[in-house]
């Protein structure tokens, strides 16, 4: 049973409307699609969280603090006896251990994702210790992607590769597992203790005059500059919108990055490039949102 569901953190909303709508640095490109990638290979692990049978509590994305050190647990599974600590990596290519080194195919070190689970471990343990719950914590570090191969696996290391998944999935609902208030209260504390303000986020710095303004095409990101009332067609690639659907998603991108700022029919109407009538951005606008104020002072929220 999912109790925190995963979406998309707001660092990575961000960074997804400020790709398209300005030009990043090379690492702020950089930063913005492995943020992307580890966001998809955490939902193909959740498709595999999925078929777990038995009683079990699942949380995905949260982020704990605990004696001023913060944490991220990608998922964490409590069953009868035991809490389940999964770190989901979507890494691509060859990869080898070296002691307490991990490095590419080419020998370039990488962070060790190990370390990283043996001190999620380290403070989960603690904040369980905190509340006096003494359930036992077992860690794993799970590949997902297909084309990930890894070499000199450590001995004794929970360590989950892509072709293992089915199987530690088999072996999981083959477990014996009945939950009590105990376990949901459980689930509450954890929950109750989620911190939804990320203290790691690298978005940069971004002013509005800057931004790029209109409607883009979400498979190539070209811009779109011919306007039909159902039907709005990508120049470059040929992939069709719906009309409605991109200017509710144009809407949606304003807040992401001006989440306080009120709305109006002419802020949208300059945001998405003169593209959209005004009333159908009026019309939207009302389906979508509560209107307040009046006349030229009218404002959505």
């Amino acid at each position: 049973m999912f109790l925190k569901n995963r979406s998309e953190s707001e660092e990575l909303r961000v960074m997804k409307v400020l790709n398209s709508r300005m030009d990043l640095a090379e690492k702020e490109k950089q930063y913005y699609l492995n943020l992307q990638k580890g966001f998809e290979g955490e939902v193909i692990f959740d498709g595999y969280l999925k078929r777990i049978v038995i009683q079990s509590l699942i949380l995905n994305d949260l982020l704990l603090e605990q004696n001023h050190s913060h944490y991220q647990i990608d998922s964490l599974m409590i069953s009868q006896r035991l809490s389940f600590l999964f770190e989901v990596k979507n890494f691509e290519g060859e990869y080898y251990f070296e002691g307490n080194k991990f490095k590419t195919i080419n020998g370039n070190e990488v962070k060790n994702p190990l370390l990283q689970l043996d001190r999620n471990v380290s403070l989960l343990r603690q904040f369980f210790n905190s509340f006096g719950i003494k359930i036992p914590i077992e860690p794993y570090l799970v590949f997902v992607n297909p084309d990930f191969t890894l070499y000199q696996t450590p001995l004794n290391s929970r360590i989950i590769l892509p072709t293992n998944l089915n199987r530690f999935i088999q072996k999981m609902n083959k477990q014996m597992s009945a939950l009590n208030q105990q376990h949901v209260g459980l689930s509450e504390k954890i929950l109750a203790s989620h911190i939804t303000k990320s203290p790691f986020s690298k978005v940069p710095h971004y002013e509005y005059s800057q931004l790029r303004k209109g409607v883009f095409c979400q498979a190539c990101g070209t811009g779109i500059a011919e306007y039909h009332s159902l039907i709005l067609t990508c120049p470059k690639c040929g992939k069709p919108v719906n009309t409605n659907s991109a200017l509710v998603r144009s809407i949606e991108e304003y807040q992401v990055l001006y989440p306080s700022e009120k709305l109006s029919t002419n802020t949208i109407y300059e945001w998405t490039g003169d593209l959209f009538p005004k009333r159908t951005i009026r019309q939207t606008l009302k389906e979508n949102l509560i209107i307040s104020g009046y006349g030229q002072w009218s404002y959505y929220e």
